[in-house]
């Protein structure tokens, strides 16, 4: 029998977390650091795309296994995927801090944000420390029951048993210069007020290498000399572009 306080109280999978903070870590840092160093575009317009690309990525080489597995899922051209632990019925989203924000404050929407309608039917029952205005007194669109269910249901694609009691998570993150700044997990209401929530910092691996470079000014297009061991040189303008694309996420 699952645990009540599943309503009201983050349950933590460590081993979980920290594969799923690996995958976005590398993500967002070597993976796309390679990207760039072996595709000199003029512009890097498909880097925002190729960050959640390489997160999904990440996540069925590192994270599948045994109870754990991703929903995939279709949102009008754009594919996504969740996590999904059957273990102890707990689902996961992945995002930027800055789009999570953005969702339940967007207006005048035909159709409802995927995350609107996996909360609603996943943690209607959830109950937030603080209730804020709900999304209809902020003006923003309210959905039907139906439509909602409808869109769940389109969205789990019968993966997800609503019998029982899954509970969905969202992994939110700040990234600047290819490196994670904050991630927290968070257990938001069907109206996206905060539940319970959780740091996830302790799970980032520190870069040694980056803490002790005394090599050239990032803002120079220069190859770094290999060290004496003969490991391979990364490109210091490599940064610059990251900072600029992490501006448009």
């Amino acid at each position: 029998m699952l645990d009540v306080n599943r309503n009201t109280q983050i349950v933590i999978n460590d081993d979980l977390l920290r594969k799923i903070v690996y995958c976005i870590e590398k993500a967002i840092g070597d993976d796309l650091q390679q990207y760039l160093r072996e595709n000199h575009r003029e512009t890097n317009n498909a880097i925002i795309l190729l960050r959640g690309d390489n997160i999904n990525t990440n996540l069925r080489t590192h994270v599948v296994k045994d109870d754990i597995d991703l929903v995939p899922f279709q949102r009008y051209g754009w594919s996504g995927r969740m996590v999904i632990d059957r273990k102890e019925h707990i689902t996961y989203s992945i995002m930027t801090e800055g789009t999570l924000s953005g969702v339940p404050k967007k207006k005048n929407r035909e159709n409802p944000h995927y995350l609107q309608s996996v909360l609603y039917v996943e943690n209607k029952d959830c109950i937030a420390k603080e209730r804020q205005m709900t999304l209809e007194d902020f003006g923003i669109t309210i959905f039907d029951t139906d439509v909602l269910e409808q869109d769940f249901e389109k969205i789990s694609q019968g993966m997800i048993n609503v019998e029982e009691d899954y509970k969905h998570y969202i992994i939110a993150y700040k990234a600047e210069n290819g490196e994670i700044k904050d991630i927290k997990l968070r257990f938001l209401d069907k109206d996206f007020n905060i539940v319970d929530e959780a740091s996830l910092m302790q799970y980032i691996k520190p870069d040694f290498a980056r803490l002790t470079d005394i090599g050239p000014s990032e803002d120079t297009d220069e190859d770094a000399k290999p060290d004496k061991k003969g490991l391979v040189a990364i490109k210091s303008g490599i940064k610059p572009k990251l900072r600029e694309i992490e501006k448009k996420a």
